[in-house]
């Protein structure tokens, strides 16, 4: 039988959510804004109607390993 995915699953696979980034990265939203603003983040899908940003994964992905590696330095988690 396929594997069958739920529309939810789908999109969770492709997109990514200001408040996902949040706790991966352990960052506040203002965070997230000040990283758009300096160009740190790609472009976001802005939802109409509501103040959400949405990202592919893909596209994002290596945005957010470098800034991972950034925090973790700045948080002396790099030994």
């Amino acid at each position: 039988m396929p594997d069958i995915q739920t529309t939810q699953e789908r999109f969770d696979d492709l997109y990514i959510t200001s408040s996902e980034i949040q706790r991966l990265l352990k960052v506040d939203r203002s965070a997230i804004l000040s990283a758009r603003r300096r160009g740190m983040l790609p472009d976001a899908v802005m939802v109409r109607g509501v103040r959400a940003y949405i990202w592919e994964r893909k596209h994002v992905a290596p945005f957010l390993a470098a800034w991972k590696i950034c925090l973790a330095s700045r948080r002396g988690e790099l030994a």
